[in-house]
This record gives structure tokens, C-alpha cells and sequence, in this order.
């Protein structure tokens, strides 16, 4: 009796987190480090990794590769899968999610030692938000996998990022009662007020900083109009709280602009 020779077996059909379509890497290889020691000691004095054992840090900065980023382009977009997280060395990412008629929702702003994206890549499916560099800004980013692995390896390194998760969502519990509970005076200092103490340069004047918002983006980010949100504006001027200097904003009393950033 002739022998027959069985069907190809079919292999099975991955889960659906393994064959959705990747994006391109983001960014271009950064520039040659003159001081690899300054880095690293600036990386290893992020959330992230500051106070772990030297050799856990160096093992999540041994997968880690540095990409440069213009302003106005995007480490990651809204919706769409992701394998990477980014931990910023330098510059200013704004973090935005659509609103109705698709309007772009600031929601947060991301500077030096601050890690993004790291959500998607925990908990699978789409970007919760659309990444976006507002000037020339590096970031240090794990091969694919690297975050997941590293956080394997090292419990300590588990145990901190649940700590940064925390903290995460205590900070957005936080805005959420300032913007269901506060007038838009309190919101637009509150809002001024942290952008300052995160991003400001002490001047004899006061805190320096560059805003990156937009007026119509500010009065998003703070469910206001943007004749409102002038107006608080104006009047913080008025005050002698605040001053726009071109494309920088003053601010010249932060325990005033602090005081009125406190929910009422």
C-alpha cells in the first residue's frame, strides 16, 4: 500500500501583540559623547535609576542607545503599537492625547531623567499618548525587550518602577481634583507654577523657562477658553507675578504664583 506523506503541520498563530505591524525606529543615532562618565553619572541620577546598585543601572544602560530627536518630531504617536521606552537626557517632550474633532490635548510635559512610553510597552496595546519633542532633545532607548528584560532580572529594578507608576498616577489623581475643583486662575497658575519649578532657570529676575505651549494649547490643557485664559494672564502680568519676555515666560514672585496655583 502506498505510503502518503502527511500535511505540513500549521505552526500556531502567534497572539496578536506579536505580528502587529511595528513602528520604524524613532530618531537619529545621537552624536558621538565627548564625556561618556558625565552621561552616565546624569543617567544613573534619574528616577529610574538613582540609588540602585551600580551594576543593576549599568546593566539597563549596556542595551541603551541614544537618539536625537528635532524639534516638532515625534518619539511615538497616539494609537499606535510600541516596543521601546525613552529615558530623556536632554530637551523638552510634550505628551498630548486627541480631543474631540482631533485637536492635540497637552496634557504633560517631559524634561531630563524622565522616562516615556513606558506604559504601552508594560501593559501592550496602543500608545496612551503622542509623544513630541518641542526642541533638539536625546534620549537613551532599550533595544526592544531590553526594559522587560532588565525588570526580570533585578527585582530592585521592579520594585522602582511600581514606585515611578505610583507616583504617576498620584500626580494625575492630583490634576484631576485641581481641574474638577478649581477656578481657571488656579489652573493657569498651577499649571505656570510646575512648568517653572521643573524647567526654569534661576535669574536674578526670577524663574526663566520657555512655555512650548502655545495660548489655544494652554487653554486646553486647562479646559478653558483662550479668552480666559488670557485674561488670567494679563492679570497675573498686572500683579507683577509673571512676565513674557519673546518666547520666554518670568516668573518673577513663584511664592505668589504658588499661593494662587493652591486649590481653594
Amino acid at each position: 500500500m502506498p505510503q502518503t506523506t502527511p500535511p505540513p503541520r500549521t505552526p500556531p498563530t502567534p497572539p496578536p501583540s506579536q505580528h502587529l505591524p511595528q513602528p520604524p525606529p524613532r530618531g537619529r543615532p545621537s552624536a558621538r559623547v565627548d564625556d561618556p562618565a558625565a552621561l552616565r553619572l546624569r543617567l544613573c541620577a534619574s528616577p529610574l535609576l538613582s540609588g540602585l546598585p551600580p551594576e543593576v543601572a549599568d546593566d539597563f544602560l549596556a542595551s541603551a542607545r541614544l537618539r536625537g530627536f528635532g524639534a516638532g518630531d515625534r518619539l511615538y504617536t497616539e494609537g499606535e503599537p510600541g516596543d521601546c521606552v525613552y529615558l530623556l537626557v536632554s530637551g523638552k517632550v510634550k505628551m498630548t492625547h486627541r480631543g474631540p474633532g482631533g485637536s492635540e490635548i497637552p496634557h504633560a510635559m517631559a524634561g531630563p531623567g524622565e522616562l516615556i512610553g513606558e506604559l504601552t510597552v508594560l501593559t501592550g496595546g496602543g500608545r496612551k499618548a503622542t509623544a513630541t519633542a518641542v526642541c533638539a532633545t536625546v534620549a537613551a532607548s532599550p533595544e526592544p525587550g531590553g526594559l522587560e528584560g532588565w525588570l526580570e532580572r533585578h527585582p530592585c529594578a521592579a520594585f522602582r518602577m511600581m514606585e515611578l507608576l505610583i507616583g504617576r498616577v498620584r500626580r494625575m489623581n492630583a490634576l484631576m481634583d485641581v481641574q474638577l475643583g478649581a477656578d481657571v486662575p488656579t489652573r493657569v497658575a498651577r499649571s505656570l507654577a510646575e512648568q517653572a519649578a521643573r524647567f526654569g532657570r534661576p535669574t536674578p529676575e526670577g524663574l526663566r523657562f520657555r512655555l512650548d505651549l502655545r495660548q489655544e494649547e494652554l487653554a486646553r490643557h486647562v479646559c478653558a477658553s483662550r479668552e480666559r485664559v488670557n485674561q488670567v494672564l494679563v492679570d497675573l502680568s498686572r500683579r507683577g507675578w509673571i512676565r513674557r519676555d519673546g518666547p520666554d515666560l518670568v516668573v518673577l514672585d513663584p511664592e505668589a504664583l504658588n499661593r494662587r496655583g493652591r486649590v481653594r
